[in-house]
């Protein structure tokens, strides 16, 4: 026998190989390894878990799963160790997520407050506050994995394998906001502000250090901020929080029912962020300018 035939025999036929290195077969393992997984996840936990003050548990399940499933893609579909979600390095990203998304979104409350769109009209106790960081934190932070796992890791990864960076967080950025669409308050052109405003600013901090920690992070602190300190509904959802205060004025500066999120504040000020987020992702080398060949 000759020295290889073993291995040769062993080895994927060359359509196989061809076709585990294409596109189609980069979606179609995504599908298999993480979206039906995340479906059945989804179904069971609905199925069995219904009771909705349990809704944090649900979300955590949801998230474990997705985190199995895209571990399991990347190891064995990829062959390469998932970088994106080691855990070295993880601490100074997410503080400074927490640090962004909390400051970011305080500017915007600051000038919603000083044009007379937000008012304070209640502060909590520190025991309301420790309730609020024990019922809001978990489903909060659930909730900005799982999008985040399923909008950039997975959508905007294999959209700029295609694509390259910029048309694939165009296109990831407009699909997130679209998805927000079955919210209370939601429109059309909301959808589509919503992913203008945090769709490319939750991208671009994931292109930035090409790891979930940082773009998570920023999405917690936004949402966390806004609610469970301001509340202020969060994409039309309202929670637990611990400042009382309301919006008011015309839609395009308040952002109506939808909350904050659907203001004009919001929008200059996360497009102002996303541009230095991208900025010195460029600077770095984190973008893929072209579609990967």
């Amino acid at each position: 026998m000759r020295p290889g035939a073993a291995a040769s025999a062993s080895s994927p036929a060359p359509w196989v190989q061809r076709f585990g290195a294409s596109t189609a077969g980069a979606w179609l393992a995504a599908l298999l390894f993480i979206a039906l997984p995340f479906i059945a996840a989804n179904i069971f936990t609905k199925l069995f878990i219904p009771d909705p003050g349990l809704r944090e548990w649900r979300n955590l399940i949801k998230a474990l799963v997705l985190v199995a499933g895209y571990w399991a893609y990347v190891r064995y579909w990829e062959r390469r160790p998932a970088r994106e979600l080691s855990a070295f390095g993880a601490g100074p990203e997410l503080l400074a997520g927490l640090l962004l998304g909390g400051l970011l979104f305080s500017c915007v409350v600051a000038i919603l407050t000083a044009v007379g769109a937000y008012s304070l009209e209640a502060v909590g106790t520190p025991g309301d506050l420790g309730a609020v960081l024990v019922s809001m934190v978990p489903k909060i932070a659930a909730g900005a994995l799982i999008e985040e796992l399923l909008f950039r890791l997975v959508l905007l990864r294999l959209l700029e394998r295609s694509f390259g960076a910029a048309w694939a967080l165009a296109m990831s950025s407009l699909l997130f906001g679209l998805a927000h669409l079955g919210n209370a308050g939601a429109t059309p052109l909301i959808g589509v502000l919503l992913g203008l405003e945090l769709g490319l600013l939750f991208g671009a901090a994931y292109l930035l250090t090409r790891r979930i920690w940082l773009c998570t992070a920023l999405h917690f602190a936004w949402n966390f901020v806004q609610g469970a300190v301001f509340s202020i509904a969060v994409s039309g959802h309202s929670g637990e929080s611990w400042l009382h205060g309301t919006l008011s004025g015309p839609a395009w500066l308040s952002g109506g029912a939808f909350g904050a999120e659907g203001s004009v504040v919001a929008i200059v000020l996360c497009l102002a962020m996303t541009g230095v987020l991208l900025t010195l992702a460029h600077r770095r080398g984190r973008l893929i300018p072209t579609a990967a060949q």
